[in-house]
């Protein structure tokens, strides 16, 4: 399958870089891809900004991670990230806005998974300095330990690539308060 651009070769050359590197580059998915997503789930306190994390307790080689999973076929990516946050910490959520995403590629394996992340809000209060144990609510049935990480702190923690996540995340933040 190509790409059908709007903008013919003419036009393309006559772009500046910048805006050549917004517009959308072409990529054959490997054979196994998967569609995943993820969320920073922002939490606040006494005006201080934390997202929630979490790690398995039955399986400990995982990492700390983001929540985040599979976007089923029979829904979106925010109806799956609400999903799976729920899965993964038992909190329940309200979308904020897409905040990226993170393509990642093993050529070896045939492998390849595209990661969009949302910034959602708990719908009710969270205390952000209680640790809980969550059952995973999907078949795996983990035991998963949860708790809210500050933003201001170095985020090298977490599983690989999800600390870029929490730069995006940063970075919106400072945007969006240079905007208030």
């Amino acid at each position: 399958m190509s790409f059908q651009s709007d903008l013919d070769q003419n036009d393309t050359n006559n772009l500046s870089a910048d805006l050549q590197s917004t517009l959308a580059i072409s990529h054959q998915f490997s054979l196994r891809h998967v569609f995943r997503g993820g969320a920073i789930i922002w939490c606040k306190h006494k005006g201080k900004d934390y997202y929630m994390v979490f790690r398995s307790i039955t399986r400990p080689s995982r990492g700390t991670q983001l929540p985040g999973g599979r976007i089923e076929r029979n829904e979106n990516a925010a109806e799956a990230i609400v999903r799976e946050v729920r899965e993964e910490t038992g909190v329940e959520t309200r979308i904020i806005c897409p905040l990226g995403f993170v393509y990642f590629e093993n050529p070896a394996d045939n492998y390849s998974n595209l990661q969009i992340y949302y910034i959602v809000r708990p719908v009710f209060p969270m205390d952000v300095f209680k640790k809980w144990i969550h059952i995973d609510g999907d078949l795996s049935k983990q035991q998963l330990e949860c708790w809210c990480a500050p933003v201001d702190k170095s985020a090298d923690f977490l599983a690989i690539g999800q600390d870029k996540v929490v730069d995006m995340f940063k970075k919106w933040l400072a945007d969006h308060k240079k905007a208030a």
